[in-house]
């Protein structure tokens, strides 16, 4: 009795070693590099993104008096101009606190004031910066969320202000001022003026806003406390993380 005939291409597949297949200790292996990987990319981005941030912020506050020091000593000296920038900066506003020095403020304000082209930009630029860094500085209220850019779609924003009460009667209801940021990238956006009853005033920080803007939605404020159990990095329990 004569035994089955075998197909060629099953004797071909049989004689596939078993090595092709990925044993368990492979797997294990390349799940913790990939583990590993990923830690790494956690760890070091923020850092390299801080470092890249004030690097930048280093130089361009370096170049402002760093050339024109440069020019008198003759040599180059990185972090020089910084440092000078910034005693200068603190000199300025220790003669701005002296009777003397608010004298001089006023004439120089007095004499800007002659011309309307610097007038114009003078009180602009004096009311901006100090609404940003004055003493009574709070740019941003609070988080809000608006139907933008149409019924039905809400968008994160950020509440500045009442609006002028020409804008209010335009609209013949009280308004606000909302900064809508783009993402990722939040340094620009758009001014809407909303009906103070169309807002929906959010508990969440203004960081947590921006964070959430960066992330492009990916952070919640939720994640603030998180276990400790990271997918990424391991551990167990619950804690805080501090921003």
């Amino acid at each position: 009795m004569s035994s089955p005939t075998t197909d060629p291409a099953d004797r071909a597949v049989e004689r596939v070693p078993d090595r092709l297949e990925p044993s368990m200790s492979e797997q294990t292996i390349w799940s913790r590099m990939r583990r590993y990987l990923l830690t790494g990319i956690v760890v070091i981005a923020p850092v390299g993104v801080t470092a890249a941030v004030l690097w930048w912020i280093f130089q361009r506050l370096d170049a402002i008096v760093g050339r024109l020091l440069s020019a008198i000593v003759g040599v180059r000296i990185p972090g020089l101009g910084l440092l000078a920038l910034l005693l200068l900066l603190i000199v300025v506003g220790w003669v701005a606190q002296q009777a003397m020095g608010r004298q001089l403020i006023g004439l120089a304000k007095r004499w800007l004031s002659r011309f309307p082209l610097t007038r114009s930009i003078y009180n602009a630029a004096s009311q901006i910066i100090e609404t940003v860094v004055g003493t009574n500085r709070k740019l941003f209220k609070g988080c809000v969320l608006v139907e933008y850019p149409r019924a039905g779609l809400w968008t994160l924003g950020f509440m500045m202000n009442r609006a002028s009460l020409e804008i209010k009667e335009a609209i013949t209801e009280d308004s606000a001022a909302v900064f809508v940021p783009t993402a990722p990238n939040p340094t620009s956006g758009y001014i809407v003026f909303v009906p103070e009853r169309q807002l929906r005033h959010l508990e969440m920080s203004v960081e947590d806003g921006f964070k959430l803007v960066l992330s492009g939605g990916a952070w919640t404020p939720e994640m603030a406390v998180e276990p400790t159990t990271h997918p990424i990095m391991g551990g167990t329990g619950e804690r805080r993380i501090d921003s």
